[in-house]
């Protein structure tokens, strides 16, 4: 019973110990996040072990967590479909009704959810995401961030060419910005306004709005320049001044923009001041230039929504194959499940029909004793008896006998046929409670599968002591391993650690090679024991031989 206990306690220590690991990993990587980091493809191993460990494990919103810097990590790599899938599983775990909801990653993800939308042209998908990060920031009582998103909802109706609706929205934000006294953003609140009065040339106004801006947006210098980054206001001046007839100052604002980068805008407005000008040559040059511009501007924009809608059908597709591949494994399970119930009810119905059946052989034996008990009786008291009727009894007798005999040797036949089923059972269960061997298995996944900085390969015992293990608990599957001559040392490593639930990149840790390597093991195991030229249905393969999990 201690041992029991103490085994117990050791097992519910490595559980938490691995808890607290798994934990500690995604706060190193949401830390990480919080930090700018610029993720790489060599993150993603970490996050999709916090995302299948946190499926079973942890609360909410550690679910929420690892699925959000999933997608963060798909963001940065450029996977705009995968990014935004890992963002909508991520609101999926918010458990909004709880009190400990984490509402400021929850607002966060909706508003990772609305910059992907913008980038891919998607204004009514991204105008609800920011409403979602508006509500959600106004539960959590963060004013500020829910101000920002309502801001935010200006890109699009600017997109949906909705121009009401951003002045609306930036003359509201504005005043929101004043009413928490920070005039600096309530001055940029204002940028997209100041173009499109100058569109519906309402001077007036705009030149108002365009003074707030240059003094109280802090983003230009003491000597009027505007801060990097931000040069295309430059070509909204220059139309100010160019509407205003100052064609010099129009013109050298414009060039201004140039310098920035902004060539499509520049040159427009550069041609407009040569059309005022009447300058034959150079309206030819720079009507030239702002078309080329144009054209530049319209394939790249082109080119990122044909590549962005490639992503997204490859995207969908594989998305498909994968339920596809889903719903022929849970067809599989059923059927399993189904054969193994028929099995089961086949094996209890020959158990009572055998059960039933020396019932009634037994019944006839006993018969068939007091028969003779009867007969004998009458023997004795009968002093005198024909030939004919000593006969008889003695032919009796003998019947009896016979079948006394055969009832006999059929109960011993089916006696001994019992014994050999209970044996086999007892095995099974001796083998199934094993201690010794379970305790190497729980041993060897402890010492090799877990990530430290002092983790060590395993020894030549510590292999020989698995396989020993896996043959007393699972003589099935190890069996099927080793019959296979061809089988190599680390084929057969391999299903050991495929049999005890190792990832694939701890696999390849764990015998020292390349996950290459690993898939093309897998697909000549697969070949050699199944005839089944892949490597990804080795483990649905291997299965149905081993009676427990050990994952």
């Amino acid at each position: 019973m201690n041992h029991k206990l103490l085994l117990l306690l050791l097992l519910l220590t490595a559980c938490t110990g691995r808890q607290e690991h798994m934990r500690e990993r995604l706060q190193y990587v949401s830390a990480c996040n919080r930090a700018d980091t610029v993720f790489t493809q060599r993150w993603l191993p970490t996050v999709d072990s916090l995302v299948s460990y946190f499926a079973h494990h942890g609360s909410a919103n550690d679910r929420m967590m690892a699925h959000y810097v999933a997608g963060r990590v798909h963001h940065d790599m450029g996977e705009a479909p995968q990014a935004l899938d890992c963002y909508q599983r991520a609101a999926e775990q918010a458990d909004t009704t709880r009190a400990d909801c984490d509402l400021h990653t929850l607002t966060a993800v909706y508003g990772q959810m609305a910059d992907l939308y913008h980038a891919q042209y998607l204004p009514q998908d991204e105008l609800e995401a920011l409403q979602k990060a508006e509500w959600y920031s106004m539960k959590n009582n963060d004013i500020l961030v829910a101000t920002i998103a309502f801001g935010l909802r200006s890109r699009p109706y600017y997109l949906q060419n909705d121009t009401d609706k951003v002045l609306s929205v930036e003359s509201q934000l504005r005043k929101r910005y004043l009413e928490f006294g920070d005039t600096a953003r309530a001055a940029i609140a204002i940028r997209a306004t100041i173009s499109i009065l100058l569109d519906r040339r309402q001077y007036d106004e705009a030149y108002k709005l365009m003074q707030i801006y240059e003094n109280e947006s802090e983003l230009f210098d003491s000597t009027g320049q505007i801060c990097q980054g931000k040069e295309l206001y430059y070509y909204d001046k220059g139309r100010y001044l160019l509407a205003l007839g100052q064609l010099d100052s129009a013109l050298y604002y414009f060039n201004e923009t140039l310098q920035a980068g902004f060539h499509e805008a520049a040159y427009k407005g550069v041609l407009a001041v040569y059309k005022q000008k009447h300058i034959a040559d150079s309206i030819a040059k720079y009507a030239q230039l702002f078309a080329d511009a144009n054209d530049a501007s319209y394939l790249h924009v082109n080119q990122e929504k044909v590549h962005q809608i490639s992503a997204m059908y490859n995207y969908s597709r594989q998305q498909s194959l994968a339920r596809e591949k889903e719903t022929e494994t849970a067809r599989w399970k059923t059927r399993t499940i189904l054969f193994l119930l028929f099995f089961f009810l086949t094996m209890l119905l020959s158990f009572y029909v055998f059960s039933r059946f020396k019932i009634r052989k037994l019944e006839e034996i006993h018969c068939l004793v007091r028969t003779k008990e009867t007969l004998e009786q009458l023997l004795s008291k009968e002093e005198m008896l024909t030939k004919e009727k000593q006969e008889e009894i003695l032919r009796l007798n003998s019947m009896n006998s016979r079948m006394h005999r055969t009832m006999n040797e059929e109960s011993q036949r089916l006696q001994l046929q019992i014994n050999a089923l209970r044996e086999q059972l007892l095995k099974k269960d001796e083998a199934i409670s094993d201690p010794v061997s379970n305790g190497i298995i729980a041993d060897f996944k402890k010492k090799f599968q877990s990530y430290t900085t002092h983790y060590k390969l395993p020894e030549e015992k510590n292999w020989k002591e698995l396989e020993k293990a896996f043959s007393v608990l699972h003589p099935s599957y190890y069996d099927l391993i080793t019959s296979h001559r061809s089988m190599t040392k680390d084929q057969i490593r391999l299903c050991l650690l495929i049999g005890m639930g190792f990832a694939e990149h701890e696999m390849a840790t764990t015998l020292e090679v390349d996950g290459k390597k690993i898939d093309r093991k897998k697909r000549q195991i697969n070949k050699k024991l199944f005839r089944d030229d892949s490597s990804s249905t080795l483990k649905d393969n291997l299965k149905p031989y081993i009676h427990t999990s050990l994952s």
